[in-house]
């Protein structure tokens, strides 16, 4: 059996008013995999589980989020840090852990599309210090629209926070080991963030149900572009049908071909589409040969 860490000092937490009982898993996933000090499931929907459960009011919009994470968390976290999760990122390899991460204020994913230094900053699995968390609340760290809360935090703000206040950014390779987003990891990492990323830790048929339970607003991502596109390019093309077919059903064809041709390079895009569209075409085709061999009803 696995030694789970012994994060004593660490509470987990995540919020969530669209995906929650997706949270859930995220949040029970990691609980099974480590020892916290607290754990912390802030909603607005009622959810039952080895957590605390802080009622909020809805989240529907990045700025409602961004208050939960500048305002309400740091209130209610009296752990020394805080690891925050969502439903597409959890902890996946333990052993991984490495105590050296409570050096930093912040360790998050490495993005890839900054080259100024200012690099470290997914929040979607992150690791927030106290000291980080308190110097929040300093009214100057204010909402700001729609901009992601990683983005305000790690890159708007961060000049004032390193100044101001002595917060420590996890330097790219400590932030490779902690997690990874964007990138594809060389090793185990603690923990990972992204549906995209979710099939090389998922089995195809749990990937298809989960998907089945996601809100709508996941359709229209990135992330879930990539997810699509990662089962095209390995040929796996049971769950890429059923996967697509769930997505299809809620966002119509001409929507999906525009989502492939806004975050993927071409000719991949079209190929995706394509391959796509052929396999829920094939799919169709086949139920209606075997519905029109099947004998009348009341003969053998």
């Amino acid at each position: 059996m696995k030694t789970k860490p012994a994060l004593s000092d660490v509470a987990i937490c995540a919020a969530d008013s669209a995906n929650v009982e997706l949270t859930k898993r995220a949040l029970e996933l990691s609980m099974e995999r480590c020892s916290f000090g607290d754990a912390i499931m802030f909603s607005d929907a009622a959810v039952e589980g080895a957590f605390r459960t802080v009622k909020i009011e809805k989240i529907t919009s990045i700025g409602d989020y961004q208050g939960v994470r500048l305002r309400i968390l740091p209130k209610l976290i009296e752990a020394p840090f805080a690891l925050f999760v969502e439903w597409d990122g959890y902890v996946i390899e333990p052993r991984a852990w490495n105590p050296d991460f409570r050096n930093y204020d912040y360790i998050g994913a490495r993005w890839v599309h900054f080259s100024d230094g200012m690099t470290i900053g997914n929040s979607g699995f992150c690791l927030q210090s106290r000291k980080l968390l308190a110097a929040l609340a300093d009214p100057r760290f204010a909402s700001a629209g729609q901009q992601n809360i990683d983005l305000l935090v790690c890159r708007t703000y961060r000049p004032m926070l390193e100044r101001d206040y002595g917060i420590r950014f996890a330097p790219e390779p400590v932030a490779d080991l902690f997690s990874y987003e964007n990138t594809v990891p060389n090793g185990p990492t603690f923990g990972f963030h992204g549906c995209g990323n979710m099939w090389r830790h998922t089995e195809d048929s749990e990937m298809i149900r989960l998907i089945g339970l996601v809100d709508p607003y996941v359709f229209r991502s990135f992330h879930f572009a990539r997810l699509l596109a990662s089962y095209f390019q390995q040929r796996k093309f049971m769950p890429l049908e059923a996967i697509y077919g769930i997505m299809r059903s809620q966002i119509g064809r001409e929507d999906a071909l525009g989502l492939f041709r806004r975050f993927l390079r071409q000719p991949l895009a079209d190929r995706l589409f394509a391959m796509c569209e052929q396999l829920l075409s094939s799919s169709a085709s086949l139920s209606v040969a075997s519905a029109e061999q099947r004998p009348p009803a009341g003969q053998a």
